[in-house]
């Protein structure tokens, strides 16, 4: 099996293993918090999860799949929910006609969406910023990006634009703004500030007569050093030294208000290269219980939390291995979804779907066979409710 040249998935790794790499030579001190029992949890009857996926349309094509028929095939296995986004680039050069027909086809297969709105969207290189607006790869390392008044204002229209487009759909559940927001990321690390974000939030919710819930979600790898690496405020002396810092988890409740969601993107094995040497970065053993602290968290400020991406496609430390993964596998998916609905997640979304289709063509069905089976054993679960 030969994977597509995705110059974009390979260009991601390579930045973010730099960025990682800065940071390898912190791992001489020996965080307090790794001594510290994992505490113990009360298992009861988990209640049947929410199983859903995100999808990109651009990472279809990278894979040389048609996103249309890629979108059907997966609307087909009845997630409960799917995720999109507005990439403001593609809708700068082409018009809104390719997230229209999906939009549109959500609505006539009454499949239930989250649109993501804002200047950063799913998939490499995260911000989507036209070149009409700014050229971002200009500014500088681990920058603000919202701080230029000229961009603020340019994505605030975009944002108007998307919402006043979409927001009668009935298929629409809820709005994500941005991607990540509080955690660096692209070529140039560049992050969005939560005085923007509330700009952006109050702006949906005006314009949004359906009132529906906003979602911020934020990278927890639970590895300290690849957390470091992605943490807008960098080097976190509090969380080295053991204690809860978790900041864009923070940073992202604090802007939503009761009834919103805490979105979580959870990636439990990254690879990376580091001195020419392919190595991999695991999540920290008590992942699953600093997953469930934090559900709490929200819970206590009357908030939702859902995991909006948890990995099930691999993240390799080098492209000629994604046909033979070493960062996770189809027995993964499973065990990594099964430590989410422990931590008591009631909604989850995989990241991945359009490499599962990929392999699936090329005779491998054991991917999109592994989330088949998820769905099955979570057939009870809860629709999402649709706008009338």
């Amino acid at each position: 099996m030969t994977l597509p040249r995705i110059p974009s998935l390979i260009r991601q790794r390579r930045v973010q293993a730099l960025a990682i790499a800065l940071l390898v030579p912190f791992l001489a001190i020996a965080p307090l918090h790794l001594f510290v029992p994992a505490p113990v949890k009360a298992h009861g009857v988990p209640a049947p999860v929410q199983v859903g996926i995100s999808f990109s349309p651009i990472r279809a094509g990278y894979l040389g799949l048609d996103y249309r028929s890629a979108f059907k095939r997966l609307e087909a296995m009845h997630f409960r929910v799917i995720r999109l986004s507005s990439y403001w680039d593609q809708v700068d050069n082409d018009g809104y006609h390719q997230l229209d027909w999906l939009m549109t086809e959500a609505q006539r297969a009454r499949q239930p969406v989250v649109l993501t709105v804002g200047m950063k969207a799913l998939g490499w290189p995260e911000f989507y910023v036209p070149t009409s607006v700014m050229d971002v790869t200009t500014l500088n390392q681990g920058q603000d990006v919202a701080s230029d008044s000229s961009l603020r204002a340019a994505t605030l229209a975009f944002v108007e634009d998307t919402v006043l487009r979409y927001r009668d759909n009935p298929a629409l559940v809820a709005w994500q703004i941005e991607n990540e927001p509080f955690n660096r990321a692209g070529p140039q690390r560049l992050w969005i500030d939560a005085e923007f974000l509330r700009d952006e939030i109050t702006s949906v919710r005006r314009l949004d007569r359906h009132h529906r819930p906003l979602i911020v979600n934020a990278f927890s790898h639970f590895n300290l050093v690849f957390d470091q690496a992605s943490a807008r405020q960098g080097f976190d002396l509090r969380q080295w030294l053991g204690f809860d810092a978790d900041s864009a988890e923070r940073d992202s409740l604090a802007v939503l208000s009761p009834g919103d969601v805490l979105g979580l993107d959870v990636y439990t094995a990254i690879g990376y290269q580091f001195l020419g040497q392919d190595h991999l970065s695991r999540a920290d053993a008590d992942w699953p219980d600093r997953l469930a602290r934090v559900r709490e968290l929200a819970k206590r400020q009357g908030k939702q939390a859902w995991i909006t991406e948890a990995q099930a496609e691999p993240w390799e430390s080098a492209a000629d291995t994604y046909t033979k993964p070493k960062s996770t596998n189809p027995a993964a998916i499973r065990s990594l979804f099964e430590n989410l609905k422990d931590a008591g997640y009631g909604t989850v979304l995989f990241w991945g779907s359009e490499y599962w289709l990929w392999r699936a063509d090329n005779g491998d069905p054991r991917w999109i066979d592994a989330v088949k089976a998820i769905l099955r054993d979570e057939s009870r679960a809860p629709s999402m409710t649709m706008t009338s």
